[in-house]
């Protein structure tokens, strides 16, 4: 009889109701800062509560271990846990900061996730960023990532920087940021010191190596660099900043962020100014930028505005320098304007003028909206205009009365060429567009669909600020050149991430590209014509995750893209003899439909794995890229040092990419990464004539099969 009532006794406590209170605090994962009024809320339940000022809370009713707790909080990233396991009494939740809403889709289709996605990438945070940065442009500050590479022009890591990426320069790098492509439509370029001090409101970088997303704009053969900015903060902040280093660089901020207002507002704001002379005699650079975002969050719609530029001026160091001065520390400071030989060797002379400057103005607008009509299907939509307006001042003294069309067919009656000439280069740019996109959440996946629309009109003319002997009558409004630019371009865009289990994860996607370019109001020579393309570019991508830490992956995709507009046709030298690059007629005119120099097509594969230990991260990838056309230096340089182009018609480039982090007693980390590349041509296409002696008129044509491809390095 005992043991029956003991039976009985623990039965009954059994069936006893098990109401959990929940005691607990909401953190910043990140600053471990307390998050006042984050919501809780039990799933299925009409239980909830928000957290005091402190970020704790209490939540009592009819709650059991086997319930589940969401927490949410505006501008985090909203998480769910299960209460099985877990001390009720001692809560404590911290919440990972995210990107802002409204820029959520333009980021998920372009932005990878280590171990999922089957796509070569790196990433940099918020974190990373106010550890590593003061005040080095953005190529050199990526320049560390594998098979990453940069230049500097001042010598110093500030003005005039360029990007290569697997050897692949930044015309053929997509950069966007905020979704919105960054490349000069015409030139492809992108000229990072026209928003400087960026990093300093940067909250994500994401470095793609090999084709890059349709997602993030423009056809990219090298890779993409997807920026992501605005740091919103929940709490008010005020920041000065001020640093001074080498080369008399200096550099003063401010900022500010208004932290969350009435729960639906937020401001982020900075001023920054960045003052350097250069590693380079005459390189200095003045750099002013503004940064201003606004964000407004309500029940289904979220609105940013974005605000940022900043007007800045420089001094040019265009010119590059001879092998033979690098390891001399005095002359490789130097800033000639030419570098010339003779019989006894390199001699240097005619250092660049102090009135060769730069001045230009680029500011950005934009608003960005995000709509979720339910849980599972979003509306994002991007409308942006990006003004420029600026010149540069440079050397024009090798320049004759023919050049600069002062002679009598143009109403001019020189007695003798100019002298000490110093030519303008003006540039007016405006584009805007729109970029809209829908995503659709499924049970084991992502559908996001979305287009660009996007016009560039553009201002291109040539004056002569300076100059002696000039003949009477020329005034500064004289132009010996001008023309207009203009391109038009419509992207869509279909891209699916699909796990298909625990193990398998699948990526596909297919852009249709329409580009034209157009040509028109060129004075003198008349010439007035339009290109138009279409590409189709497939991505498609398979990742195995063999586990929580190893994962294994493989990609395909096929990307076209076209040559930059001066590739086609330099009106700026159409006095130096620079003729449009089409097919002539039999009557001396020319096909305007039939360009010489053609689109390059690539097909990029990649074969990719991962580790991720506690202690250590290691990555390993592979990649094959063959080129039809591929659009390669010549070995020639522009009259401003810049390689000029050409078609190659068949080139094959092939690497093997290492990365690894140990972590050391959680106080080391040892960081490195090594490449190893082979980039030869397979089968040229006739490439320019070269003299066979520096003496001779006769001239030949090299074969080039089997040569390794300029600028790309074997081994980094």
């Amino acid at each position: 009889m005992k043991y029956l009532i003991i039976l009985f006794f623990v039965l009954n406590i059994s069936v006893l109701p098990q109401n959990l209170v929940l005691k607990g605090k909401v953190l910043d994962s990140e600053t471990q800062l307390p998050l006042p009024s984050a919501n809780l809320i039990i799933l299925n339940k009409n239980i909830g509560t928000s957290t005091d000022e402190d970020g704790r809370f209490v939540l009592s009713g009819d709650i059991s271990k086997t319930d589940v707790l969401r927490v949410s909080y505006i501008g985090y990233t909203t998480k769910e846990i299960s209460l099985t396991g877990r001390d009720p009494d001692n809560l404590r939740i911290e919440l990972l900061p995210k990107i802002i809403p409204s820029q959520t889709v333009f980021v998920e289709g372009s932005i990878g996730r280590k171990g999922f996605t089957p796509v070569t990438f790196d990433k940099i945070d918020r974190k990373e960023i106010k550890q590593d940065y003061t005040v080095q442009d953005i190529p050199k500050y990526l320049s560390s990532l594998p098979s990453t590479t940069f230049y500097s022009e001042n010598g110093n890591g500030i003005g005039y920087n360029y990007l290569s990426i697997r050897g692949f320069d930044q015309r053929r790098i997509s950069v966007s940021i905020n979704g919105i492509p960054q490349n000069d439509p015409e030139d492809h370029n992108v000229y990072w010191l026209d928003f400087p001090d960026l990093l300093a409101s940067t909250d994500l970088i994401q470095v793609q190596r090999g084709a890059g997303s349709g997602a993030s704009g423009y056809p990219a053969i090298g890779g993409s660099i997807n920026i992501i900015t605005s740091v919103f903060t929940n709490n008010p902040q005020t920041n000065f900043f001020a640093a001074t280093g080498s080369y008399n660089t200096r550099k003063y901020s401010a900022s500010f962020s208004s932290g969350l207002i009435d729960k639906k507002y937020s401001i982020y704001a900075k001023l920054s100014q960045i003052l350097s002379s250069g590693y380079r005699f005459g390189s200095w650079v003045k750099f002013n930028s503004y940064h201003l975002s606004a964000v407004r969050y309500d029940d289904k719609l979220t609105t940013q505005v974005n605000f940022y530029g900043g007007p800045i001026a420089d001094g040019l160091a265009y010119t590059g320098l001879p092998k033979f001065v690098v390891k001399n520390k005095d002359l490789r400071k130097a800033n000639y304007s030419y570098w010339e030989t003779d019989q006894n060797g390199y001699t240097y002379t005619l250092q660049r003028r102090p009135e060769e400057i730069e001045n230009f103005s680029q500011p950005h607008y934009e608003l960005l909206n995000e709509y979720r009509f339910s849980e599972y299907l979003t509306l994002n939509s991007a409308l942006f205009l990006i003004t420029g307006d600026g010149f540069f001042d440079f050397d024009g003294s090798w320049a004759d009365t023919t050049y600069l069309r002062l002679t009598g067919e143009y109403g001019f009656h020189p007695t003798q060429n100019p002298g000490n000439v110093l030519i303008r280069a003006q540039v007016n740019n405006t584009q805007y567009g729109w970029i809209p996109r829908m995503s659709y959440k499924q049970d084991n996946g992502e559908l996001i669909v979305g287009a660009e629309f996007r016009k560039h009109r553009s201002d291109h003319w040539g004056s002569i600020n300076y100059g002696e002997n000039l003949p009477q009558g020329l005034t500064k409004d004289y132009r010996y050149y001008f023309y207009n630019g203009g391109k038009d371009i419509i992207n869509g865009f279909v891209h699916e991430e699909y796990s298909l289990n625990s193990i398998f994860n699948f990526l596909g996607e297919i852009q249709v590209a329409y580009h034209k370019y157009r040509l028109y109001n060129e004075r003198y020579l008349g010439h007035d014509f339009s290109v138009s393309n279409t590409f189709f570019n497939p991505r498609f991508g398979v990742n195995a995750r063999l586990s929580d830490e190893f994962n294994i992956y493989l990609s395909y995709a096929r990307v076209s893209r076209e040559p930059r507009l001066s590739t086609y046709y330099d009106a700026s030298e159409s006095s130096g003899g620079t003729v449009p690059q089409f097919q002539q007629n039999p009557d001396g005119t020319y096909n305007y439909n039939e360009p010489l120099v053609k689109p390059e097509t690539m097909n990029d594969f990649e074969l990719g794995s991962s580790l991720q230990m506690q202690n250590f991260n290691l990555t390993l990838n592979l990649y094959y890229m063959q080129f039809d056309n591929e659009i390669v230096k010549n070995g020639q340089v522009d009259r401003f040092g810049q390689p000029m182009t050409g078609n190659a018609k068949q080139t094959i480039h092939t690497g093997v990419e290492f990365s690894g982090i140990v972590k050391l007693f959680n106080v080391v980390q040892l960081i490195g990464n090594a490449s190893l590349s082979r980039n030869t041509i397979k089968e040229a296409n006739t490439f320019v004539k070269y003299n066979v002696t520096q003496d001779s008129t006769a001239a030949a044509e090299l074969d080039l099969n089997g040569n390794r491809i300029s600028g790309f390095p074997d081994f980094l």
